[in-house]
């Protein structure tokens, strides 16, 4: 059962139009949240984004639409204790071409049964495609992902399950779905935003939890040299939460590092 524009509906009879721009466009954005007990978490922090997203793209959303409860409810119905819920907001059917008529937004929520927690992530580190900083995608979830599918393509051609991505100067930016945290000495690091990385909800929330324990992160731009030589890296994103990767092109890292233990614990316990 999926949600479509105010309606409760079996997913096969959900239809958009062929002429919505979201389809067309990509003229839209999506958040992917992770509900819980019947709850989204960080449900403020994803509002606070695709509201921002939203208001640049001078697309209208209705604020008061109930999306934790419609979530909770499509959970309910589809029999999953835990889902991934995506809500998905396009411009509509408004016209061809970059200058789009008056149009009723296309409002989709999905939910899903959460995937697996990876066990022995495997990271690829690509040239290209890389992450453009100054892009809308570089700061909100647009629904043109092309270069994420590529870069995951890409990753898996060479024996991965995810790619590393540059910014236009190579330096380490993010994951193709996801932020990155590493590990060397006494020390964690996470690429900064201006990279090109994605202020993902859970990245967010890691930094949070760290600055209210008096604990510090280096986020900085760092060069692949320093990304290839980390001890043990961290992925993290609304539906895996953070996870230790296994392998970095290659190379095996540690997956029981203790201070890549504590961005676990931290990313349980933030809010």
């Amino acid at each position: 059962m999926i949600w479509l524009n105010g309606t409760i509906m079996e997913a096969g009879q959900a239809r958009i139009g062929i002429a919505d721009r979201g389809f067309l466009l990509g003229d839209g954005l999506f958040e992917t949240m992770r509900l819980e007990a019947g709850s989204l978490r960080r449900w403020d922090r994803h509002l606070a984004r695709l509201t921002e997203g939203l208001a640049a793209l001078d697309i209208p959303f209705d604020a008061g639409l109930d999306i934790p409860g419609i979530a909770a409810d499509l959970a309910r119905r589809n029999a999953l204790d835990a889902a991934t819920i995506r809500l998905t907001v396009t411009r509509g059917e408004g016209g061809r071409g970059l200058e789009a008529d008056e149009a009723a937004p296309t409002v989709a929520i999905t939910a899903s049964a959460l995937p697996p927690r990876p066990d022995g992530l495997r990271l690829i580190t690509l040239d290209a495609p890389r992450r453009a900083p100054l892009t809308l995608a570089a700061h909100y979830k647009m629904i043109g992902y092309g270069d994420n599918i590529l870069a995951r393509r890409m990753a898996k051609a060479r024996g991965g399950d995810m790619a590393v991505m540059l910014s236009p100067e190579g330096r380490i930016a993010c994951a193709d779905s996801a932020n990155l945290f590493w590990v060397t000495g006494r020390t964690i690091y996470t690429p900064s935003l201006d990279t090109g990385a994605l202020n993902g909800t859970t990245r967010a929330a890691i930094l949070d939890g760290f600055a209210r324990r008096g604990l510090h992160v280096e986020e900085d731009h760092f060069r692949q040299e320093s990304f290839a030589s980390a001890e043990a890296i961290i992925v993290t994103n609304a539906t895996l939460g953070a996870v230790p990767a296994a392998m970095l092109d290659g190379r095996l890292l540690k997956t029981d590092s203790t201070l890549a233990a504590l961005v676990c614990d931290i990313e349980r316990d933030a809010r």
